[in-house]
């Protein structure tokens, strides 16, 4: 069961691959600003709130989520957290406070701005819900294949137990383990059964219902990572106890977990509504 668990997990690592940037893109290293990332500047009257950009478990920068929302106007931080030069080499453990260095810096970019918009898939879109239900400063987010739980870490040593994926003022957040109890054969079923045997007691559950500002979900009908539809309705039920802020979940029946990336085609009906929704207020 470990053996098919750590080749699942492992898969995961080429879900998105990362495309080469342009000689316009400003790169910020960790020894002098303390993350890792890519800003793409836009003109001063663009007038669009700065987003940033968080990507999957994939890791590195996510070069091709952001040159999609760069291209629209928008002033794009992208942000690695694990994979790159002086971070760490597994999605395990991330301190939130990492973000909180790339959330300031950007905010000092744009001081005519009072929030920020993240925009994140995959396990960048449960990084997104988790960072905005606990700051204000971010109140509007895009996630792409939502997660509605903090999930266990993911490593490449299958014999290791992952602890959690996130950490705050370096303690562990409570998280979904992997907790299979039938026959795995694919993501998928890694996932959705793990969730159905959660021993967290509720303590994982990302309590989107704080999160103050407007959040768009995007799932495929045939997420073959986890339970995506699902964890959408679910972020969407629990935030209307908030009634100062909305959730819209968008479900595409017939496409996968970053929804065969059609969003990020032109030619696509989904890439203009997946811009709309970077444009809502």
């Amino acid at each position: 069961m470990k053996l098919i668990i750590k080749k699942l997990l492992c898969a995961l690592s080429f879900l998105a691959p990362t495309l080469a940037i342009g000689s316009t893109v400003q790169k910020i290293d960790f020894e002098d600003h303390g993350f890792v990332a890519h800003y793409y500047a836009q003109s001063p009257e663009s007038l669009k709130q700065p987003i940033i950009v968080l990507g999957g478990s994939e890791g590195g920068i996510p070069t091709r989520l952001a040159q999609v929302i760069a291209d629209n106007g928008f002033p794009t931080l992208a942000v690695a957290y694990f994979k790159e030069e002086s971070l760490p080499d597994e999605l395990e453990k991330i301190p939130l406070e990492y973000f909180e260095k790339a959330k300031n810096w950007l905010r000092h970019k744009h001081p005519e701005y009072n929030n920020l918009t993240l925009v994140g898939w995959s396990k960048g879109a449960e990084l997104s819900l988790l960072l905005a239900s606990q700051d204000t400063a971010f109140n509007r987010v895009i996630a792409i294949a939502p997660s509605a739980v903090v999930w266990a870490g993911i490593l490449k040593d299958w014999q290791k137990t992952p602890g959690s994926s996130w950490t705050r003022e370096q303690q562990a957040l409570p998280f979904v383990q992997f907790n299979p109890s039938g026959a795995v054969n694919g993501l998928l079923d890694l996932y959705s059964q793990s969730l159905a045997n959660r021993q967290d007691g509720g303590k994982a559950t990302i309590k989107t219902e704080n999160i103050q500002g407007n959040v768009v979900l995007y799932s495929g009908g045939k997420d073959e990572i986890w339970p995506s539809n699902l964890m959408a309705e679910k972020v969407c039920q629990r935030m209307q106890r908030n009634k100062l802020s909305t959730c819209e979940h968008v479900n595409y029946p017939a496409l996968s977990h970053l929804l065969d990336y059609k969003f990020l085609d032109k030619s696509e009906q989904s890439y203009q509504t997946f811009v709309s929704s970077l444009e809502s207020k």
